[in-house]
C-alpha cells in the first residue's frame, strides 16, 4: 500500500511501524519470507543501475534477506514509496533501533 510500511515484531508485539522504501518497478522487492543471512553496522553496496551504470553506495544498519535485498539506512528526501533497487530502505533512527533484532535467521517477509 501507500505509503509502504515495514513492521517489526517482537515476542508478539509490534515493535516499530516506519515508512519504508522498496524496488522500483524495474527492480522490485520480491514477495516471499526470507531468513536473514548477513548483517553489517557499516558497508558499500554496489552493483549495477537498471540503466546500466554503477553504483557504490555507503549504507548502515544492513540485515540482508534475499540475494542482494537487505533492511537498511539510505538516506533520500522521503520514505514509504519504491525508490530502491530491492532493498527496505528506512530512515536512519528506525534502521539502527531495529538492527539489533534483526539477527541472522530473523524472518523478512514482504507483502505487497
Amino acid at each position: 500500500g501507500s505509503p509502504e510500511t515495514l513492521t517489526v515484531w517482537h515476542n508478539g508485539s509490534v515493535l516499530m511501524k516506519t515508512p519504508t522504501n522498496t524496488g522500483i518497478p524495474a527492480s522490485p522487492t520480491v514477495d516471499g519470507t526470507f531468513p536473514v543471512y548477513l548483517r553489517f553496522q557499516f558497508t558499500i553496496m554496489s552493483g549495477f543501475n537498471p540503466d546500466g551504470s554503477h553504483y557504490s553506495d555507503p549504507v548502515w544498519w544492513v540485515s540482508y534477506f534475499n540475494g542482494g535485498d537487505a533492511v537498511h539506512y539510505f538516506p533520500r528526501g522521503s520514505y514509504g514509496f519504491p525508490q530502491s533497487l530491492g532493498c527496505c530502505e528506512l530512515q536512519w533512527g528506525p534502521a539502527k533501533k531495529i538492527w539489533p533484532y534483526m539477527n541472522y535467521g530473523t524472518l523478512v517477509s514482504v507483502v505487497n
